[in-house]
């Protein structure tokens, strides 16, 4: 009697090989993904600054002075349905309302990236409406 001997499965060398070929496919796709992930930020901040902004706007139309507006009166009064967050309101200088992000990451110039309208000023990010 004979005995055959199968040859089943794959060698060290076939898998350090597979493996390389992995970890150079992921040391690529990684920094890209992260990358994606931070301009899905910056376009999630920039769209909430545009929607205060288009809130303002609106509650402009229906109120006759603009000075002093705050959040509470935009969320009491139905314009918008939640305060997005690291974004403020300035209404201090006269005739013009700022809408300000005050947050760390994303950067303002990748706010900026994002939206030519958005002015930066020391490295803070915002949009203006003028009254």
């Amino acid at each position: 009697m004979k005995k055959t001997k199968f040859n089943e499965g794959f060698t060290v060398v076939e898998v350090l090989i597979v493996l390389g070929i992995i970890s150079i496919l992921a040391s690529i796709a990684i920094p890209s993904i992260t990358g994606l992930i931070n301009q899905a930020k910056a376009t999630k901040i920039v769209t909430e600054m545009q929607n205060v902004q288009v809130a303002v706007m609106n509650y402009g139309i229906y109120n006759s002075t603009l000075s002093g507006l705050t959040f509470d009166a935009l969320l009491s009064d139905g314009y918008l349905t939640s305060q997005p967050e690291n974004i403020d309101i300035d209404s201090s200088t006269p005739l013009e309302i700022r809408i300000v992000y005050d947050g760390d990451s994303p950067t303002a110039t990748e706010l900026k990236k994002i939206n030519n309208n958005i002015l930066i000023d020391n490295d803070t990010a915002y949009l203006v409406v003028k009254y």
